[in-house]
């Protein structure tokens, strides 16, 4: 299948119009989701690996507040990613050219300035399974961390199975949000930026979502 290459089209121009691609209110839920899950990645982490990383506490007020700290950035973050599916989930649906794109990730997401599949939509392949792992990730977590606070009531191999299926889900979706970020920064730049002041450049889209752009102009 043909690519779209960053090298295909004319270099953007300082005057290249930006367009639209982040609303304010999804801006907003996409920081508070992350803010969220920072607070509540950091009080877990220090609560359970006290001898590591126990000097986070008093950050926090102590262990007793950051327990509380925990269970409320927990439930912040479940609103907040329930609000970011409620938005993002139309637009990303799975589509054959997602497919194509995680069959071949080496080719078009390894590094920065990858080419992208001329079908590629508002989210590529890997924005969408990052995505979707984050909205599946978390309904685990807050089911899990439910299971803490009602432990005493609940058999205690139910208990053990989901503190423990709790811990690793939390250490591998902050991994998960490192790969993130650097995607979203030095591994496709502009990404980011659209995040803070919710534009890109026709260019950026051109070539970076040849698809969203162009089912744009055609609903316009």
């Amino acid at each position: 299948m043909p690519t779209v290459s960053n090298s295909d089209p004319a270099p953007a121009q300082a005057s290249d119009p930006e367009i639209l691609r982040h609303s304010a209110r999804n801006r907003l839920v996409h920081w508070a989701t992350a803010a969220c899950f920072l607070v509540a990645t950091a009080t877990g982490l220090a609560l359970y690996w006290r001898s590591i990383l126990g000097w986070l506490l008093p950050v926090f007020g102590g262990k007793e507040s950051a327990v509380n700290f925990h269970f409320w950035s927990g439930v912040g973050l479940a609103i907040f990613t329930l609000l970011l599916y409620l938005a993002w989930r139309g637009v990303a649906r799975w589509s054959p050219v997602d497919t194509e794109f995680v069959r071949n990730l080496r080719k078009y997401a390894a590094g920065p300035g990858q080419t992208q599949l001329p079908g590629t939509g508002f989210f590529n392949g890997g924005q969408k399974l990052y995505f979707w792992s984050v909205v599946w990730g978390v309904a685990v977590l807050f089911a899990t961390g439910l299971v803490w606070w009602f432990r005493k009531d609940l058999p205690h191999p139910v208990y053990a199975v989901c503190r423990t299926t709790h811990r690793i889900l939390a250490v591998v979706m902050s991994a998960g949000l490192l790969v993130h970020i650097y995607k979203a920064t030095i591994g496709e730049p502009g990404t980011f930026r659209s995040m803070i002041g919710g534009k890109v450049t026709r260019h950026w889209a051109r070539t970076r979502r040849p698809g969203w752009i162009s089912d744009s102009d055609q609903s316009e």
